[in-house]
């Protein structure tokens, strides 16, 4: 049996919007415990309707901590691609109780009035679970969880009432609850089709065509949040620009073809060589930037010797280069004219070398 492929970027889309979704969500909520429980009050009676709205908006209390949570922590970046898959079963956990609290409304006595309020609740529960269909869609376990414990409930009430009305509300429930279950698939299949196609796209718009690396659209979002967040931490980022030496000779011998596979080959050993974390960018033709966030000017140089090395084992091919590391006094401009300033110096010096940047 083939094993499904792990996506760690599609769960981090997909469980953020269920979390955003969430909160919006909570609003819906509210307004349906508010009315059934004003029900409550007009068909059985106000000491029943206190404890299942408290004991309701108890159980919401972790999960709304853990929204809360969730949405600190995505807005101080903690929450990653490698670390975002718990949070889908946080989410589940924690609505198991408000879920199960909110479905005890229909094992309250309503006496005389109980088609009235079954019927009631029945509609209120439709209601939830069309907007819960869109609000937990992208997380099948948790919709089908809010589905089965608000309907399942409800259905057997209204089959272990042996009156021909109640079984007749339940038949129609049955039915919804079949139908509504084989819906839910489907669209849970629509909504993660939709952030993969998402995902697809923008890795089009952020990476070169040739290689696969990063281009410049891809870097300059990097350095949006790495510039504050580094110099917030007082940890300096490094970067490397790189040039092929005598590439155009290289084209010129051999072909233009050869060169592109030159080029994809040199990705190939750019990113063999970096760190997870690290970004690896085609700057121009044949030059290369390489941005190492928590690193200093000594760690990017044995990087750098790491490159060299394989990159002459693999190939007949030398790099020039420039090595400079960010300061809270330069910019990202002045911190790139400052490598490519050193790239220049070991052109000149003879090539098949790398300059350290002046601090």
């Amino acid at each position: 049996m083939r094993k499904k492929e792990i996506n760690p970027e599609l769960d981090f889309e997909r469980i953020s919007v269920l979390y955003e979704n969430t909160n919006v969500s909570y609003f819906s909520i509210a307004a349906g415990v508010l009315f059934f429980g004003y029900m409550i009050d007009q068909l059985a009676s106000i000491q029943a309707v206190y404890p299942w709205m408290i004991a309701v908006g108890i159980a919401y209390i972790p999960r709304i901590i853990i929204s809360v949570t969730f949405s600190r922590k995505m807005k101080a970046r903690e929450i990653t691609f490698e670390n975002v898959k718990p949070w889908e079963n946080y989410f589940i956990y924690s609505s198991v109780l408000p879920f199960l609290c909110f479905s005890c409304a229909v094992f309250i006595p309503f006496e005389q009035n109980e088609f009235i309020a079954l019927l009631y609740y029945a509609v209120i529960v439709m209601t939830l679970i069309s907007g819960g269909i869109l609000s937990y869609g992208t997380s099948l376990p948790t919709i089908f969880l809010f589905m089965n414990a608000s309907m399942l409930p409800l259905i057997v009430k209204t089959f272990w009432i042996q009156e021909a009305l109640f079984n007749a509300l339940g038949v129609l429930l049955l039915i919804a609850y079949l139908q509504i279950s084989r819906l839910i698939p489907r669209q849970n299949k629509l909504l993660v089709e939709n952030i993969a196609l998402r995902i697809e796209n923008e890795h089009q718009s952020l990476t070169d065509p040739l290689t696969k690396l990063g281009n410049r659209r891809r870097l300059y979002l990097l350095i949006e949040s790495l510039t504050p967040s580094s110099l917030r931490r007082k940890d300096p980022f490094s970067i490397v620009l790189l040039d092929i030496d005598n590439f155009k000779l290289f084209n010129d011998e051999f072909g233009h073809s050869a060169g592109d596979d030159l080029l994809v080959e040199v990705s190939d050993i750019l990113k063999d060589c970096s760190r997870d974390q690290d970004l690896v960018v085609r700057y121009g033709g044949e030059e290369f930037l390489l941005v190492l966030p928590s690193t200093s000017l000594d760690s990017a140089q044995i990087l750098v010797d790491r490159i060299r090395s394989a990159t002459k084992a693999k190939t007949n091919i030398t790099f020039s280069g420039g090595i400079a590391m960010h300061s809270e006094h330069l910019s990202f401009e002045q911190l790139i004219e400052k490598a490519d300033q050193s790239l220049y110096a070991a052109k000149h010096d003879g090539k098949d070398r790398f300059v350290l940047a002046k601090p």
